[in-house]
Order: structure tokens, then sequence, then C-alpha cells
């Protein structure tokens, strides 16, 4: 019997996330050229080259300094979430960004990793009783209520998804978690009727009958699914499709960026997209069997579940099966902040394989 020597680096990620920022800085070059102003094509190059440096920032990061700074990240993030309630900007009717000089900053894309860091923190010192998952509400139920009030029904849902998955991996009874589970579903009609905002229920409207609110809040849908349908097998063609050239969906560069990719370049495009993703969602879930921290285990967990609800949310919303939330697509939706946060996890996960893994025995 011997040891295989476990490679500390995973390439595989690592060049799926470089594959994706490729081909998302192509697909926001396509979608801005009708309109001949290329100032996001270059803010979102730098941001890619800002996050390959924080992917590795994180990497070569002490493991004693990651824990050291997980409560103090989470506090930085409640009190930034908090603050742009009252000093964001307001687009669109919610207020979800600070702006200053140029620059914007979405304190909620920080809330969701300070989430799965104090999470998994929490799971990996307690013991699996009622108190750590009391505890594990109040430290999830804090930002998604301040979410809430910005509105975004989109990233609270997936606050509760990432700390749901990670209540599921935690170890704590199983009797409690379909508790939880059931209670939520319970109370759908009271958040329904008392907490969302009337453009949140529209949309839920819209999404179950679209063709009623064709000429409201279920237009982008609509035009998103014919633009994903004509794209065919081989797609349209790079930057010579109609709907990108006539910028028929509103959005393309963000919320409905899918569509684009999938009217230029297909079905076979669409999926080398999805292949990028599945590649970094598997590598992590193989592996979690030969954690042998539960903090890294579970960092690792948040992580995926938080990119499944990304890539499940956007990819859905465009071709008509999810309502729409403003959930970007990892890595190709244009923007500063999520392409930062998004990297950082991946840092998390490359870290997390590096130090976390067990070696593996072999006969």
């Amino acid at each position: 019997m011997r040891v295989r020597e476990n490679k500390r680096f995973d390439y595989i990620i690592f060049f799926s996330v470089i594959f994706l920022m490729i081909f998302g800085l192509l697909n926001l070059y396509s979608v801005l050229r009708p309109t001949e102003n290329f100032e996001a094509f270059f803010k979102q190059v730098a941001w890619d080259l800002l996050g390959l440096f924080a992917i590795f920032m994180v990497y070569f990061s002490k493991e004693s300094l990651i824990k050291k700074i997980i409560l103090p990240l989470y506090f930085v993030s409640i009190f930034f979430l908090f603050g742009v309630i009252f000093f964001g900007t307001r687009v669109g009717g919610a207020i979800r960004w600070y702006r200053f000089l140029g620059f914007s900053f979405q304190p909620s894309e920080l809330s969701k990793l300070s989430l799965i860091l104090i999470l998994a923190y929490l799971f990996s010192i307690t013991d699996k009783s009622i108190k750590s998952f009391l505890f594990s509400v109040v430290l999830t139920f804090i930002p998604v209520m301040l979410i809430m009030k910005e509105p975004d029904l989109g990233v609270s849902i997936l606050h509760l998804f990432i700390w749901g998955i990670m209540l599921i991996f935690s170890g704590i009874s199983m009797k409690i978690i379909i508790s939880v589970f059931g209670t939520f579903i319970g109370s759908f009609p009271l958040v329904y009727f008392f907490l969302l905002e009337d453009y949140q229920k529209a949309r839920i409207m819209s999404f179950l009958n679209p063709e009623k609110y064709f000429q409201s809040t279920s237009y982008n849908v609509i035009m998103s699914k014919n633009t994903v349908g004509s794209g065919g097998l081989l797609g349209r063609g790079y930057l010579v499709s109609p709907s990108v050239n006539g910028s028929f969906v509103p959005k393309f560069e963000t919320d409905f960026v899918f569509s684009s990719v999938a009217e230029q370049f297909g079905f076979l495009g669409s999926l080398l997209v999805l292949l990028g993703f599945g590649i970094i969602i598997f590598k992590a879930l193989r592996d979690l069997k030969d954690y042998k921290d539960d903090f890294w285990k579970l960092v690792s967990v948040g992580v995926t579940s938080a990119f499944m609800f990304h890539v499940f949310e956007n990819i859905g919303m465009n071709i008509g099966i999810m309502p729409v939330t403003g959930i970007p697509l990892p890595f190709l939706s244009y923007g500063g902040t999520s392409t930062f946060i998004f990297s950082l996890m991946i840092g998390f996960l490359l870290k997390a394989h590096a130090i976390g893994i067990k070696t593996r025995k072999v006969i």
C-alpha cells in the first residue's frame, strides 16, 4: 500500500475560472458593441485581474489569519448592510449600492461570503445541539432582514439557501432540520402577503402567467426566452446576432447575460459555459468526503451552494423556469463587487483543497 500525494493547487478549478472570465469578456464586448461605449468592458477587465489577485491572496493567506478575521468580517458586512439603507444610492426603487467617485459597492455580496465563513466556523467549533442551531438562525436572519429592507428578495433567498445547505452538512439532527424546512414552506403565504413588495409579488405572478404580463413585468423574460431559442445548436454567430445588436433584451450585460450567450454561441456554447461551472461544483463536491477539518469542509459546502444557486437562478430566469430576481451569473455578468467576491470564494475553495484534503491511500 502506498500513499498518493495530494495535489496542492487545483489547476482544474483555476483554469475553469479563467475560461469563464474570458468567455464573459468576449460576451460583454459583443453586447456593448452596438452602443460603442466600452467603458464597462475595460472596467470588467480590471475587475477580473483584481479577482485573480484575490484568488491568490486567499490561497497564500495563513489559516490562522483567515479564522481571526471571520468575526470582524461578519460585523463589517452587517455594518455596511445597515448603512446602505440610509446612505446608499436608490436605483429602480431599491437601495442596494454605495456609489462614490464612479465606483459602486454592493454590501450584500460581501454578506454572503461572511455568512459562509462564520457558519462554517460556528458549526466546526460547537456541538451539534439546538443551541448551535439557534445561534446559526440569529447569524443568518440579521443580514437577511437587512437585505429585505433594501429590498432584494433574490439575495435574501440566497442567504437562506446557503444556511439551509450548510445546516444539512453540519451534523445537526435531521429532526430539527426537517422541522425548520417545514416551517419555511408553511410560512410562505405570510411572507408573500406581508413581507414582499408589490413589484416582487408582480414578478412572481408574471412567472406563473407570463403571457398575461407581457407588456409589463414578464416582457424581459419572454424576450429572453425567444433570444435563447433563436440560437439553435451552433448560434447565430459572434457579433452578428440580431437581438444582441438590436439590444432587444434589457440588461444583456447583467441579469440576462445568458440569453446573449445562447443566441450567439447556441446550445453548444451554452453547454461549454455550464461545463465550466459544472467542473467547479463537481470538483468541490467530490472532495467533501476527504476533508479532515469540518471548517474547510463547510466552507466548501457554502461556496458550492452559492455558485449552484447563482447558476441555476440566473439561467433559470433567462429561460423562464425561475422568477426574475437580479441574481448575476458568476464571472459572466458585468459587476465589480460580484466578480471580486466570487473570486474570493474560489480562493477559499483552492485553500480548502490545499490544506483540508487528506492524502488518499491506494493499493
